[in-house]
């Protein structure tokens, strides 16, 4: 068994190792302005087992250098997921934007609505409802106390406390399911341009054209075709080929 755990702990500090040698790498070349070079280390950061906003928010660096604006995109995005509120990746992302040729509008969102995105952004869906179940457990815990608890001021206090847990238990599991229910498959246009389709044929009408670096809603996949929403409500079906998912 020690033998085994030894094994675990080598092979993750070789793991972390390695991956900080390509991240310094992959810098070094982009501050020597080998953006391909830098590309291709930071492509290879990407494959492994690890998710880090910092190399996402780098590699999106090197494809904007590069002049390659929807794969810039679509990695300033992925970055996003994983630091929803940093400043660099928001002002890049924007910058990049700015660029592309659809400017598309958006659909007015209630206050309500823009409230519960920004809370839904603290956490991912899993650590809600992880947050949930321990609060609940927690009130279970106080609530036992309470009932065979005789002592009246510590009464007070558990009811007090498991009123609170279960407030917040009930409240983060309702967040996790809010977070499950709104969930969207994003994905960002890669080809210069594109036709989206009326229906998931070749044969099918045109009904307008889509350019690099647009974000997409994915709303269903047929075959080799996918069924898209813009921002502004507009919906059609795209090649499958044509999307990259965020």
């Amino acid at each position: 068994m020690r033998i085994v755990i030894l094994l675990l702990v080598l092979t993750t500090n070789i793991f972390a190792q390695s991956a900080t040698e390509l991240f310094e790498k992959a810098s070094a070349s982009y501050e020597q302005k080998e953006y391909e070079l830098a590309i291709d280390q930071f492509e290879d950061m990407v494959n492994l087992p690890m998710y880090s906003s910092d190399v996402y928010y780098n590699l999106a660096n090197c494809y904007y250098k590069t002049h390659q604006k929807a794969k810039a995109v679509l990695y300033y995005e992925k970055a996003l997921i994983l630091a929803p509120y940093d400043e660099d990746i928001l002002f890049n992302l924007k910058l990049v934007q700015l660029q592309l040729v659809d400017k598309l509008a958006q659909i007015p969102q209630p206050f309500y609505t823009k409230w519960m995105m920004k809370i839904k952004k603290i956490m991912p869906i899993d650590q809600w409802a992880k947050m949930g179940l321990f609060f609940i457990l927690l009130f279970s815990i106080f609530s036992i106390w309470f009932l065979v608890s005789t002592d009246y001021k510590l009464k007070k206090k558990l009811f007090f406390s498991f009123s609170i847990s279960l407030i917040i238990g009930l409240k983060s599991l309702g967040m996790a399911y809010y977070c499950f229910s709104t969930q969207q498959v994003s994905a960002i246009l890669m080809n210069a341009n594109s036709y989206v389709k009326s229906a998931p044929s070749t044969q099918s009408e045109d009904l307008f054209i889509l350019h690099e670096g647009t974000k997409v809603i994915v709303l269903e996949e047929f075959n080799d075709w996918m069924k898209i929403k813009l921002s502004d409500g507009m919906i059609g079906w795209v090649e499958r080929t044509v999307v990259e998912e965020i």
